[in-house]
């Protein structure tokens, strides 16, 4: 899909595996990770040998043979020379759905949703550790409601009217939260101290900051001034993507959302 969208050639991890002459698959299970690794990795080789850009379709952990999920060891993934991670997130419900009527197996919903989370998780600290860029990308779907969680955050009331204007799509953050989101709902401090808004999170991503900068700028809402002083401590910088917003018509107080204190960081709530 993202090759796709944006012209650009994609491979399965997988099917490069078998086409190495690995028969070390049943169903989801493999049964010798590490060679299939090391196939891996030779025919990621010779396609950035022939000069083409590429994107390499696969899981950042697996399920050996005896159903365990094992984490893809980051020597893979830094002989693999990935410039960024992305990673696709679902609901549990569609992720099983689209299983059971390709494979004819039904996971458990439960499962799928620790798998996925694992999957975050590791990008993540590979994205730390290795110095990568990365991207949570949540998939369309047409409830709009994916994960059933969204995020109160307060911000000034200047930057909660651009992005409820359409003027602000990117909301900059030292660190993104662990959980994959549906809104944030925007409460815009003093004067204004109330729930103005909702936008829809597309994307998380966190890269080099000067890169992420270069990514985001268009969209921003703020100075290249204020951003470089924002993230003046760190080599990395995050940022939420939004979608659409939804201004109230009459904003609400923290305590109609069952909240009695100002939120500082990450704070969770049932997607409204």
């Amino acid at each position: 899909m993202l090759g796709i969208k944006n012209g650009i050639k994609s491979f399965s991890a997988s099917n490069l595996i078998r086409e190495a002459g690995s028969q070390n698959f049943t169903g989801k299970k493999v049964d010798n990770i590490d060679l299939n690794q090391s196939l891996l990795i030779e025919k990621v080789q010779i396609l950035k040998d022939s000069g083409i850009d590429f994107i390499l379709d696969g899981h950042l952990s697996l399920l050996d043979k005896n159903g365990q999920v094992q984490l893809i060891d980051e020597n893979v993934i830094r002989a693999l020379k990935i410039d960024l991670l992305i990673v696709l997130i679902e609901k549990p419900c569609i992720i099983q759905k689209r299983m059971r009527d390709r494979d004819g197996i039904l996971w458990d919903k439960h499962f799928i949703e620790r798998f996925q989370q694992t999957e975050v998780d590791h990008a993540r600290r590979l994205g730390k550790k290795l110095g990568l860029d990365y991207k949570i990308v949540a998939l369309p779907t047409e409830d709009q409601m994916n994960f059933g969680e969204s995020l109160v955050l307060s911000l000034l009331p200047e930057y909660a009217e651009k992005i409820l204007s359409g003027k602000k799509k990117y909301e900059f953050r030292k660190n993104l939260c662990r959980k994959n989101i549906d809104k944030i709902y925007l409460y815009a401090t003093s004067p204004v101290k109330k729930v103005v808004g909702e936008a829809e999170v597309l994307e998380k991503n966190c890269m080099e900051k000067k890169r992420l900068w270069e990514h985001t700028k268009k969209w921003s809402g703020i100075t290249a001034e204020f951003y470089e002083q924002y993230f003046q401590k760190q080599a990395y910088a995050c940022a939420y993507k939004l979608g659409a917003s939804l201004r109230y018509e009459s904003p609400m107080p923290l305590e109609t959302l069952g909240i009695n204190f100002v939120p500082q960081s990450c704070l969770y709530i049932n997607t409204m």
